[in-house]
């Protein structure tokens, strides 16, 4: 918590250098503030915040492009006769570990038009989906691996690799 309050102080301390408070001057100092802190990540101590608000703002740009193509796709199916749908329901090998990225896992791909989650097993090492549109279980699995690849370093695990079960054409 070290850096979002570093950031902050840093965009209370320009506003207040600039003499006006404001939406404005205060964003401008938070991006001030977080280059100041991106530059100076060792001795501020503020490392892992400027590589986690950097991972997000890659996952945000990720989820962006990645919606707008999807929902293309699927505006393109309803108007085929015959869409390729193929539907498939795939389970899902975790690498992702924690529940609070799990969830967001599970949101995000279902937020993504032509797949939705449909649970965890027990030992919430599997996610369960439905999707649509894709060949095989493989691609449907590595579908899901580039959701969960951008989003292990938003959680602070870096990009492993693969499970086995990902390889297998189940």
């Amino acid at each position: 918590m070290r850096g979002v309050s570093l950031n902050i102080l840093l965009a209370i301390v320009w506003t207040l250098f600039v003499g006006e408070f404001s939406l404005r001057e205060l964003v401008i100092g938070m991006l001030l503030g977080f280059a100041i802190l991106s530059i100076f990540p060792l001795s501020l101590g503020t490392g892992n915040y400027v590589g986690r608000a950097l991972a997000l703002v890659r996952f945000v740009l990720f989820f962006a492009r990645e919606l707008t193509v999807a929902n293309i796709q699927v505006a393109l199916w309803a108007l085929r006769p015959r869409p390729p749908l193929h539907p498939m329901i795939i389970a899902y090998p975790l690498r992702l570990r924690g529940d609070n990225g799990q969830t967001v896992l599970a949101a995000t791909i279902t937020l993504m038009p032509g797949s939705v989650a449909m649970g965890f097993n027990p030992e919430r090492s599997v996610l369960y989906a439905h999707v649509i549109g894709l060949e095989s279980p493989g691609a449907a699995r590595a579908s899901l691996k580039k959701v969960e690849d951008a989003l292990l370093p938003l959680y602070g695990q870096g990009v492993a690799p693969a499970p086995a079960a990902l390889e297998e054409n189940a």
